[in-house]
């Protein structure tokens, strides 16, 4: 079973979109945090991941060292794999707490919206200034000592202009994943989302254009579109979903740490309760079984869902919206790799003449147009993309949610070998890897959408 600690309430920055609610001074207790690492593998798991969350969780630096050491200890009693992961605002993070994450492995995501443009506008510190520069120093920090350091982001309709620029932005600094939520609660006009699927088509294309520059780097949002293509070909094979289970500072016990808000009886977030730490861990077991999130079973994210529209189990309009644009540009992705892959394969050395004909035809057909469009140098912003095809519509029985990854991080993939220096970012033009299928168009009007 993977544990995420809500580790304190308090936090340095007051983000307008924040679902945490209002900060409050409670932190978690030394009993409360024994509690909930005994948790951890004791549905027999032989991995288990511990996470941080806050509030800001380096505010309680102390509590998540104490933490690690004694799910450590556990582990290894356990014989289980551990993993570490944590959810930070990076402006506190100094070269104590680096050493730290270095030293214990932990997987850090850093909530930073992209460019100081995008970022200031929604992340303020607590007293009204911009935060960019310390979050972006605190990101620096975490990247020049090798730790493995993920950005998230989140969109809302101010910034939407400048999602492609961002997620550029971050993968020149070296993160390798970004993550992307929408900021689901605020109002997104047909305008804005018409924007919002320029910049994903934008950060489609730079993508594809980076992986086949052979640069590691994903867009969480598209990645379950691409999964979804490569798992035709894995038919019939299961992937087992670990249980997992957020604890609050008091004990209470939630689905997901979005869910948390601020924890408190009167709260829309007490009907959202697994129970407590007081019930032991056969009824926690089963209280997960039976209401636990499944963000991993392909159905969406419910705390997505939840934030914009007050239930778990029901997505919102633009939450099903942005997880059908995500999935058809990562399926469009997965099919140009692909498509890539295949043209350069070698051929075999028999009848040389032939097959070598035929591979030269067969990268011309398939890897030639997509080339000349993506890595080409090209003369028009990068984002203001035209005559771009829409995604399919969504249909009765799509059950799609944000794709976003609201929760913390999945475990983390092994680390690659070191990439050499990358060329300087080439910018696309009009390319050709979107799927060739009719497909909607936004501008036409809520009314040809069924979705609106």
């Amino acid at each position: 079973m993977d544990v995420s600690l809500i580790l304190t309430h308090r936090c340095n920055l007051a983000c307008g979109y924040c679902y945490a609610g209002e900060k409050h001074s409670a932190d978690i207790d030394e009993d409360v945090l024994r509690r909930a690492i005994d948790l951890l593998g004791s549905d027999g798991a032989s991995v288990a991941q511990l996470s941080f969350f806050g509030g800001e969780p380096f505010l309680a630096f102390e509590a998540m060292q104490r933490a690690t050491a004694l799910a450590e200890a556990r582990a290894a009693a356990r014989g289980m794999d551990l993993l570490l992961q944590c959810t930070s605002n990076g402006s506190l993070i100094q070269d104590r707490h680096v050493a730290f994450i270095v030293e214990h492995g932990v997987r850090v995501t850093v909530s930073i919206d992209g460019v100081r443009e995008a970022h200031d506008q929604n992340r303020p510190c607590a007293g009204g200034k911009p935060s960019f520069d310390q979050v972006h120093a605190g990101l620096r920090r975490l990247l020049d000592a090798g730790a493995h350091c993920d950005a998230m982001m989140v969109i809302t309709p101010e910034t939407a202009p400048h999602a492609y620029l961002s997620a550029n932005f971050l993968w020149s600094e070296g993160v390798r994943t970004v993550r992307a939520n929408l900021a689901l609660e605020q109002n997104w006009t047909d305008a804005d989302r018409a924007e919002l699927r320029e910049q994903l088509i934008s950060i489609g294309y730079e993508l594809l254009a980076r992986r086949l520059r052979g640069e590691p780097v994903a867009f969480e949002p598209f990645e379950r579109g691409m999964k979804a293509f490569h798992a035709r070909a894995d038919v019939g094979r299961s992937h087992p979903e670990r249980r997992k289970v957020v604890v609050a500072t008091s004990g209470n016990l939630y689905p997901c740490s979005p869910m948390v808000g601020e924890d408190r009886d009167g709260g829309p977030e007490a009907s959202l309760r697994l129970g407590h730490l007081d019930q032991g861990h056969a009824s926690i077991r089963a209280a997960i079984e039976n209401q636990g999130v499944g963000c991993e079973s392909g159905k969406g994210c419910e705390c997505a869902a939840y934030l914009e529209t007050g239930d778990r189990h029901v997505p919102g309009r633009m939450g099903r919206w942005y997880g059908l644009v995500c999935a058809e540009i990562g399926t469009s992705i997965a099919e140009s790799l692909t498509r890539h892959e295949i043209a350069e394969k070698p051929r075999p050395r028999r009848r040389k003449v032939l097959f070598g004909l035929a591979g030269i035809v067969g990268a011309a057909a398939l890897g030639g147009p997509l080339l000349a469009g993506l890595l080409a140098r090209g003369t028009e912003p990068p984002c203001q993309l035209r005559d771009r095809k829409a995604v399919t519509p969504w249909e009765p029985g799509d059950d799609y949610a944000v794709l976003g990854e609201m929760s913390p991080p999945p475990e983390p993939e092994p680390e690659p070998e070191p990439e050499p220096e990358p060329e300087p970012p080439r910018y696309h033009v009009r390319g050709r890897f979107m799927s060739p299928r009719p497909l909607m168009d936004p501008s036409s009007g809520a009314g040809d959408d069924p979705i609106f």
